[in-house]
Order: C-alpha cells, then sequence, then structure tokens
C-alpha cells in the first residue's frame, strides 16, 4: 500500500506566566498527537514562554513566524497551534484575523488542533473562530478586572501590593496568620501565595535621613536646598547616588513615610497607555505601617509645599513696579541684571510688545547703542525667517527644519531626512584689521559638526548678499571675521543662486575626508559625524543626547559607565540629572530587541551588553572602517 508523504508543518506555542511550567509541554503533545492523526510532521518551533497574548509587539518568536512566512523563508506548509487563545487574545479581534490572513495569504494556513472545529473556511468554522476570538479576548478582560479588585482589596488590608519599597523602607513578608518571615532583597518576590508583604523600617542610616529630609521642609526649605545641604554632609540616596531636587520631592509627597499605604493612583488596562486616577478613587489605609514621620509633620509639609507652587496671577502693573524698583537700585536695566534681581525671563517681555515698550514703561531710556542693537537684532531675525520662507518654497518636498536642544530662536535645515546643515547669517562689521568691510561669523558649539550654509548681510540689514556651502566648522575659531578675496571664505563652495542648495550640501557632505568613517560595535555601525546608528538594516537617528551617550556606553562594552561620567559628555546638551529619562528614551528608539544592549548597573551607572556575548562574559567587537 502507498503511504503518503508527510506534510511539513510548524508549531507555534504560548505561555502567559512563567508559572504555567508545563503549559508548553502540554501544547506540543497535543500537537503532536494531532499531527501524526492528519499527516503532519513538525519540523519548526516558535515558542513565546512567558508571554501575553494580548499585544505582539513582546511575542518576539510569532513576529519572527510571520516574518518567515511573509519573506518566503518558510520551509514549513502548515502552521499548528493549540487553541485560538494560544495564537492570541488580542483586544481587537480584527488583529488576530489579520495575522492569520497574512500566513493564509502566503498559502500556509493555520490549524487549531485543540479546537472543535476544522479551520477550513466553512460558514460554521468562522462563525465559531470568530466567536472563539472574542471569548479569548473578553476573558483577559474579565481576568484583568478580578485582579484590580483582589489587588484592592488586598492594599485596603494594609498590604503592599506592588512597586518597590523606596528609601528609608524594605519588604517584610509576612504569613497567613501575620508572622513575620524575612525581608525581601531587591528583586525578589514572594514564593508562596497565601503570604503577604508589608513595608518595615529601613537600616537606621536612612530611616534618620528621611526624617530629616522632613524635618528640613518643615523650616521651610526647598527641595533643591535640602538636596545641597544632604551632599555635602555627604549623605546619599538609593544605590549611592547624589541627591537632586526629583528624590528629595518624591520622598516628601509620598504618603507610605507617614504610614498610609496607597494603591491605585494610576491604572494601565490590558497593556493601553497609563493614565492617572483621581485622589477620591485611590486605595488607602492611613494606619497600614509603621511611620518615619508622623502625620502631623507630613501635612505640614504637603500644605508648604502647595502653597509653594500656587502662585497668584501676576498683573502687567507687578511686573512694571518691579522693574522700577530694579532701575532706582542698579541705575539701568539690561536683561541680564532682571534675571537676576528680579526673575524676570524674556517671555514676560510678550506682555508688553517688546523688550522696548518694556523698559519705555519702567521709565528707562537704553543707551543709543543698546537701542541699535536691539534693531538689529530684530531685522537679523527677520532675515532669518525670510530664509527660511524661501528655502521652504525652493525644497519644499526634500527639507525640514529642526531645533537643537536648548535653541529657542535659531534651526538648522534637514535635507531628504539625512543631512543637517547649519544655517549662520554673518552681520556686516567695519574696521576689521584689513581696513576693509566684513562679515562676522560665531560658530555655535551645537552645530559645528554640521555642513554649513553662511550668508552675508550687508550693512543696512535689508537683505543676503551671497551664500556659501562650507564643510563642518569644527575647527574654525569660534569668532572669524570674513572678507572679499580672503582664502578661507575663497575655499567655501560660493552658490550662484540658493536653487542650488540642496545638491552642493550635498556633494560637500559627500566629498568630506572623502568618506564617511563609521565605528562598528558588534552588528551595529554607528557613524562618526552624524546622530545616526545602522541596526539590522535599519537607520536609527538617535538624536545628540542619546548618540553621545550610546556611543560612550557602546565604546565601553562589558564595561560599566559611571553616571558621572556620562553627565559630563556635554554640560550644554545633558543635565545630568534628567539621565533616566535620556537613557529610557533611547532604548525605546533602539526597539525591543536593541533595547537590552544597555543595562543598568545597579549603583554604578550603565552598561552595554552584546547580545550574543553576554552569557559568556566576553567583550564586544569594535573597529573603525571607512565607506
Amino acid at each position: 500500500m502507498e503511504t503518503k508523504p508527510l506534510v511539513s508543518a510548524a508549531q507555534y506555542v504560548r505561555m502567559s506566566t512563567e508559572d504555567q511550567q508545563y503549559s508548553i509541554a502540554n501544547q506540543e503533545a497535543a500537537i503532536q498527537t494531532y499531527a501524526k492523526s492528519h499527516g503532519y510532521v513538525v519540523a519548526s518551533t516558535y515558542a513565546d514562554a512567558g508571554k501575553s497574548g494580548i499585544e505582539i509587539k513582546h511575542r518576539k518568536e510569532l513576529r519572527r513566524l510571520l516574518s518567515d512566512v511573509v519573506s518566503g523563508r518558510a520551509k514549513y506548509r502548515a502552521i499548528l497551534v493549540y487553541d485560538v487563545s494560544r495564537w492570541g487574545r488580542f483586544q481587537d479581534v480584527d488583529e488576530a484575523a489579520h495575522y492569520e490572513f497574512l500566513c493564509k495569504s502566503a498559502g500556509i494556513p493555520v490549524l487549531y488542533c485543540g479546537e472543535q472545529f476544522d479551520n477550513d473556511g466553512s460558514l460554521a468554522s468562522s462563525m465559531m473562530k470568530a466567536l472563539k476570538r472574542t471569548m479569548a479576548a473578553e476573558y483577559s478582560r474579565e481576568l484583568g478586572t478580578k485582579v484590580s479588585a483582589g489587588q484592592r482589596r488586598v492594599a485596603a488590608l494594609g498590604f503592599r501590593v506592588v512597586g518597590a519599597a523606596g528609601y528609608g523602607l524594605r519588604r517584610m513578608i509576612v504569613s497567613s496568620d501575620g508572622r513575620r518571615r524575612l525581608l525581601l532583597k531587591t528583586g525578589e518576590r514572594k514564593a508562596i501565595t497565601t503570604d503577604r508583604t508589608i513595608l518595615v523600617l529601613g537600616p537606621k542610616k536612612e530611616v534618620a535621613c528621611v526624617r530629616t529630609i522632613f524635618e528640613l521642609a518643615d523650616l521651610r526649605k526647598t527641595p533643591r536646598e535640602i538636596a545641597e545641604e544632604l551632599n555635602v554632609s555627604h549623605r546619599h540616596s538609593s544605590h549611592e547616588r547624589h541627591w537632586d531636587r526629583a528624590s528629595v520631592y518624591r520622598i516628601l509627597t509620598n504618603e507610605k513615610y507617614a504610614g498610609c499605604n496607597t494603591y491605585g493612583k494610576t491604572t494601565q488596562e490590558l497593556c493601553s497607555r497609563s493614565r492617572v486616577v483621581e485622589r477620591h478613587l485611590w486605595t488607602t489605609n492611613p494606619e497600614a505601617f509603621v511611620p518615619i514621620v508622623n502625620r502631623d509633620i507630613f501635612d505640614r509639609v504637603q500644605r508648604l509645599i502647595k502653597k509653594r507652587g500656587t502662585h497668584p496671577e501676576r498683573t502687567d502693573a507687578y511686573f512694571i513696579q518691579g522693574m522700577k524698583r530694579v532701575l532706582a537700585r542698579e541705575g539701568k536695566l539690561t536683561k541680564r541684571i532682571l534675571e537676576r534681581k528680579f526673575t524676570f525671563s524674556h517671555t514676560y517681555y510678550k506682555r508688553f510688545g517688546s523688550v522696548m515698550r518694556a523698559y519705555e514703561l519702567a521709565g528707562f531710556l537704553p543707551p543709543s547703542r543698546t537701542v541699535k542693537l536691539i534693531d538689529t537684532q530684530k531685522q537679523m531675525k527677520f532675515l532669518r525667517n525670510d530664509l527660511y520662507i524661501r528655502l521652504k518654497q525652493l525644497f519644499s518636498d526634500r527639507i525640514r527644519f529642526i531645533s537643537l536642544p536648548g535653541q529657542q530662536f535659531r534651526q538648522i535645515v534637514e535635507i531628504d531626512g539625512r543631512l543637517r546643515v547649519a544655517i549662520y547669517l554673518c552681520r556686516a562689521v567695519n574696521n576689521t584689521s584689513a581696513g576693509e568691510t566684513g562679515w562676522l561669523l560665531r560658530v555655535r558649539p551645537l552645530e559645528k559638526d554640521f555642513p554649513a550654509l553662511i550668508c552675508t548681510v550687508d550693512q543696512s540689514f535689508s537683505k543676503l548678499l551671497n551664500f556659501y556651502v562650507f564643510s563642518p566648522l569644527a575647527d574654525t575659531l569660534k569668532y572669524r571675521v570674513l572678507r572679499e578675496n580672503q582664502p578661507w571664505l575663497s575655499s567655501g563652495w560660493k552658490l550662484g543662486k540658493l536653487d542650488d542648495f540642496c545638491n552642493v550640501a550635498r556633494e560637500v557632505a559627500a566629498s568630506q575626508s572623502e568618506s564617511v568613517r563609521y565605528t562598528s560595535v558588534d552588528d551595529i555601525l554607528i557613524a562618526g559625524d552624524t546622530w545616526m546608528i545602522i541596526l539590522d538594516k535599519r537607520e536609527i537617528m538617535l538624536g545628540p543626547i542619546g548618540s553621545a551617550i550610546f556611543s560612550v556606553l557602546a565604546l565601553n562594552a562589558g564595561q560599566a559607565v559611571s553616571r558621572d561620567r556620562l553627565g559630563q559628555l556635554s554640560q550644554t546638551l545633558l543635565d545630568p540629572h534628567n539621565l533616566n529619562a535620556h537613557i529610557s528614551k533611547l532604548r525605546v528608539k533602539l526597539g525591543p530587541e536593541g533595547r537590552k544592549r544597555i543595562q543598568t548597573v545597579p549603583g554604578e551607572g550603565y552598561m552595554y551588553v552584546s547580545p550574543e556575548k553576554a552569557a559568556e562574559g566576553s567583550t564586544a567587537l569594535v573597529s573603525q572602517w571607512h565607506i
């Protein structure tokens, strides 16, 4: 009797949590039974262990399966799945249908081995499949509601449900009859489901520091002043870090230090965006833990913080009187004096229309030199905006304007989504060393590594004269006076008309140092003259901050880079207090797989870890080359 050849198939298995230790094995056994009885042989396995079925972004193996099927790399002719829920509990049932359709349209059907219907496209099977998808999605919604209600009940009883203990506190496991078992370390979880977790006082040094923070706040010191005082006295926060305003503020506003257990400040339903919950909907137990500070001090501090954060609406008359008082003391008004003596930032000038109008209302007549400078700045701003409009009209489909960190009025231009060019307007200056008219160029640090469009301005500041395209000005002095027939100015590419700007800029960038230098770290290419990296054939723009952080980490692969060192990369770009936010943003740009390469080293900083060599303890392969 002639035997029928077995059809090659792939199996996809999934379990939601690591606790379901036999789930995948049971699925594989059921799939094997189905395959033998239906003439299939399992040739490939895709397994997502401990992955929720609600969304696809965390399910690496399902994404790999779909990629293999759509690209034509798959060598099998069917996909075997235990049931509809293992394929996914997508909240939009059309999403599950879409992924199945991708496989079916590539000639590789999805077969459900544990269901009571055949996935043959018949009316009955289609209706059952749609019903099963809806039931799978509804199961997740119902389970989420039940879990949330259970967690709220546990929190109301005074037990800690989620989150780290925090500075000055520790998590303690207690049994169902209230006996204390042991302290949990960072990252540890309770193993017995009937046990609960409470917060207890931490080390004496940390407890004393928290009390000091509240005592200083009660003396009307601001969080920033408290942080400075703690750092001077060499008291460190968690992981031996220095205190800053944010870390002190978090302690001062957290009710757990007064013994109150709070749960439900934010909510995130089924992988949706997290949102803040109104205070009256929180679950609280005011006397759940032993407090570090008493409730009276905590409440006084909250009132002080609230009062400090509430500013009455300040009228124009308030600012005018303030400027008059400063004028009476200083004898003059300048931007710097007002910022230092009256916290009058430049944004307040908009109230009065202009700087000159504000000075006029305060009774101050600036010197003629200052008036001329202000008028010059206004005219230069007009010329710059006019240039932006002209470029946008000429190259509407090729360029866009972007602002670098810290820039308020200036922008740089990006050509074809790749090449970034700085724009300099050089005003005319007289009495140069050569006794002839020149133009003043001031190189801005943030833009010195970009090719530059240099525009000369006439003496009346009414029009732009000539346009030059230069390679990056990194090696140029901060200030330079340009003159006609000057060798340096002649080294630039003079544009006959502004219409040639994009093409000339690309030629200048292409000829720069004859090639673009790349640094190779594992499978990543780091561009030496832009903020771009190439990862898995994708071009990722990291920006100036992300690029600086990533380059330092990657070039020190396998070694922890301290927070202090990362914070000193560039004081004009990176605020050390916001390093955590910059690291988080960098991980998002690197994607689900790339983000794993940036690891946190508690108490030290951050470290780049090679994707495949981390387990071997070896460092990354770093090399430099040109293309």
